[in-house]
């Protein structure tokens, strides 16, 4: 006998029940036989709200749902046969929402429910993974909405806060090699060059793109990375290939994204940790960190501190000057975020942070870890970073502004007396061994102002847009000046170098998506940049006075076209092809000498990459993976020229390089306590035409041409404590650089293979990790000396330690 029933939706909203909509339908089967039933779907991505109409409709269900928990969040594709809880559990993944049946047989839609503090194994456990769930699928705001990692077609590496914990990752460069196609060479803290696929040159600005929550971070020196550490860090988007459309300059190779957790503003936590390690033949090491999250006004208003102090350990030594252990050093930082719910569709995030980097050197030594510096070579850093950041949400359309500041000061000595000094002496007239030393001490600093703002608009029906507008403002100092030992013997001006150079720059962009059939999406997306620049360099080179002062504009444009075919709920197939650029900048002419024409400034290089991508999952994401092939071309590349003198370079466009390349990565988890992971990168970048720096065939410099990672990690009890062990190992062949214009030969580095092993325990609310880093006591070599640079870069010998954390 059939049975009238009435299907409804409802949104909770302030409390209150709002019906949505009422149909009226026929059914035979009782809640229980309903959960059995299967239903055709063929549902796209979509804002929430519209998903769940959709399956409650199909299926003749009751959906409740809370409209301001649902606002913003965007729903997974829908295509198959399935019943209504397990398409609602799919709509769903990765929203941090769940369905939950009610004896009735309605589905309650709320945020997934936090586990409180309990006793025992098995509730510890639960606890242990409500948190970050190793099942769960990870959220990404890669494109500036936000989505799935599955669901975003582009090559993206995701790396959750769990996986920084059981790596022991402090900064990116732990990461680096488990990311494909990602390599970096490292001096030391805040000294970083990264490059994505081969995409990759000594010259001009940084080939990369990276940002904390919405703060470029990018300064004028392609070395000077921003040394982020990772704690409370909600996760690191690490994108490959040119995503030029939506973070414009200087994100050519690819784009990192360090995402901060944001303010809890119903419940007091935090968690403190503190760690011992050792560096064999070397110092020990220590540093501690802690988080607090406190909500001022519940529900409203949030404040959350994070902060941290490391004691760096020194393991290079100096028998010139007798130091030990030279290149220890410290790092600390503290950052705060403030969040305010001002309305129910307007939020506003506050960030500040500052940081210190002391070191007494770079990680640069002979096989036997020692240096022959005449004298110390320290380095400091002090940076700081804001941000203010408005989203207004309106349903179909929601706004974001985005304002932050950043500002770095840095000093540093360069020692070159067995360099330089014997010519300084021959030029004055000096006893050689006259003077102690001759070094270089080097000041600068960077200040930049940025704002965005954007608009999205998402119809539910198949079409999406993005458009926006961004403006930054910067200037940059350099300060050197070469200073004797005995001060008295040698003029102060043998050489002194004082630049600024200022950069205010804008840029308009528009994303545009839309579904052309059921899974096939069209994206087109293009950037309009002009960057104007100047320049002021006053220098003195033994004792001969020059001026160089510039001024020019820049501008680029930078298309995107992407079709992506979502082919089931497992598989999302795409294509690629998107440009990415970096802008101008000048030359000292003066190096010329009069004698020589110098160009007094360069153009912008840009690089087209073609992409074919892959992703799979299977539906209980036991097994996921990933792969993509490419092609870069790059076109005008900023490239080194050495001025007649032999000790001045300038950089001139014309060079071009091209190459394919294979990205990888792949996790499965054959039971529930055990996860296995490989990832893989190759490209063949080489330059395609002669030029005085290089030869057609020459490999790209400091990119490897391969880097791979393989990982399990087991989870268990030991007794009444979930446990875990982790293996990691990391490789990556060497790196080549090699500038013909003054090497005869090329300068390479070694291939390196890294170990780590990491084992943890939770006891009473308290996280014991041991762990051991370079297990294999690697010391190859990983930056390679040429030129001004007398020793290479090495890794951080092997090392071990442990840690406790305690939450609250």
């Amino acid at each position: 006998m059939k049975t009238t029933i009435r299907g409804e939706i409802m949104s909770m909203r302030t409390g209150l029940f709002c019906g949505l909509a009422t149909i009226v339908v026929a059914a035979s089967a009782t809640p229980a036989q309903a959960e059995q039933q299967t239903y055709n779907f063929e549902l796209r991505t979509q804002d929430i709200g519209s998903a769940l109409r959709a399956i409650a409709s199909i299926t003749k269900s009751q959906v409740i749902f809370d409209g301001d928990e649902v606002r913003g969040k965007r729903s997974r594709a829908v295509k198959g046969s399935y019943s209504t809880e397990d398409a609602l559990d799919l709509a769903l993944r990765g929203t941090g929402l769940v369905a939950q049946p009610t004896a009735q047989g309605v589905y309650v839609v709320k945020s997934s429910p936090k586990v409180p503090r309990a006793q025992g194994p098995q509730a510890a456990r639960s606890q242990v993974q409500s948190a970050d769930d190793y099942s769960n699928e990870i959220v990404v705001t890669a494109q500036k909405v936000t989505e799935t990692a599955f669901d975003v077609p582009i090559s993206i590496s995701v790396k959750s806060q769990r996986e920084i914990r059981n790596r022991n990752a402090e900064t990116i460069t732990d990461l680096q090699y488990t990311v494909p196609g990602l390599s970096i060479s490292e001096f030391g803290p805040g000294q970083q060059r990264i490059q994505f696929r081969g995409v990759s040159s000594f010259s001009g600005l940084a080939q990369i793109g990276q940002y904390l929550d919405e703060i470029p971070l990018n300064t004028e020196a392609p070395d000077q990375g921003p040394d982020i550490r990772l704690v409370d860090i909600a996760r690191v988007e690490l994108l490959r290939g040119p995503q030029g459309t939506l973070y414009g300059q200087g994100a050519m190779g690819g784009t990192i994204r360090y995402i901060t957790n944001d303010p809890e503003l119903s419940a007091v936590s935090g968690s403190a940790l503190g760690e011992l390690s050792v560096v064999e033949g070397g110092e020990l090491a220590w540093r501690g960190e802690g988080v607090f999250n406190l909500p001022l006004v519940e529900d409203q208003l949030g404040l959350r501190v994070a902060g941290g102090y490391t004691s760096i350990a020194g393991w290079i030594d100096n028998p010139r000057t007798g130091e030990e252990n030279l290149n220890g050093g410290s790092s600390y930082f503290v950052r705060g975020k403030l969040l305010a719910r001002l309305g129910e569709d307007l939020i506003a995030t506050l960030l500040a942070s500052h940081q210190e980097i002391d070191t007494g050197g770079n990680n640069t030594a002979d096989e036997d870890r020692q240096v022959y510096y005449a004298v110390p070579t320290p380095i400091k850093n002090r940076i700081n970073l804001f941000s203010a950041v408005l989203d207004y949400d309106l349903g179909a359309v929601s706004l974001v502004s985005a304002t932050s500041w950043q500002e770095r000061n840095g000093s540093n000595v360069t020692d070159i007396t067995d360099i330089l000094a014997p010519t300084v002496e021959l030029l004055q007239g000096l006893q050689p061994g006259t003077l102690n030393s001759y070094v270089f001490n080097g000041a600068s600093s960077f200040r930049a102002f940025s704002q965005e703002v954007r608009a999205q608009y998402d119809s539910s029906t198949g079409l999406r847009a993005l458009i926006g507008a961004f403006y930054r403002n910067s200037r940059s100092t350099s300060l050197v000046s070469g200073e004797s030992d005995p001060v008295t013997a040698v003029p102060a001006d043998y050489y002194f170098g004082d630049t600024e150079g200022t950069s205010e720059s804008w840029a308009v962009f528009g994303d545009l998506t839309y579904e052309l059939l059921s899974g096939l999406d069209l994206n087109l997306g293009g950037r309009y940049f002009e960057d104007k620049r100047t320049t002021n360099s006053a220098t003195r080179i033994f004792g001969t006075p020059s001026l160089d002062q510039g001024a020019d504009t820049f501008s680029a444009f930078t298309p995107k076209l992407n079709i992506s075919y979502l082919v089931s709920d497992s598989l999302n197939l795409y294509a690629t092809a998107s440009k990415g650029f970096r802008s101008g900048g000048f030359n000292t002419t003066s190096v010329g000498g009069g004698t020589v024409v110098i160009p007094p400034s360069y153009d912008p290089d840009s690089v087209w990459t073609y992409e074919l991508g892959a992703k799979y999952e299977s539906f209980d994401r036991r097994l996921t993976g990933e792969v993509a092939v490419f092609r870069n071309v790059w076109s005008d590349i900023q490239s080194v020229a050495t001025a007649p003198n032999g000790l001045n370079t300038y950089t001139v466009n014309g060079a071009k390089m091209a190459g394919n390349g294979i990205d990888a990565q792949l996790t499965y988890r054959p039971v529930p306590s055990l996860t296995l992971s490989l990832t893989g990168g190759w490209n063949n970048m080489e330059y395609k035409t002669t030029t005085v720096e290089h030869f057609a065939g020459d490999r790209a410099d400091y990119a490897p041409r391969y880097s791979g990672s393989a990982s399990a990690e087991y989870r268990f009890d030991l007794g009444d404590a979930p446990s875990f062990a982790r293996l990691d190992y990391q490789f990556a062949d060497g790196i080549q650089v090699w500038f013909r214009s003054f090497q005869a030969v090329p300068a390479l580095s070694e291939t390196q293979h890294l170990l780590n092993l990491n084992v943890g325990t939770e006891i009473s609310g308290f996280s014991i990790q041991l762990f051991a880093k370079n297990i294999l006591n690697e010391y190859g070599v990983t930056y390679p000396a040429f030129g001004s640079l007398p020793y290479p870069g090495r890794p951080i010998p092997r090392s071990f330690g442990a840690q406790v954390r305690a939450s609250f």
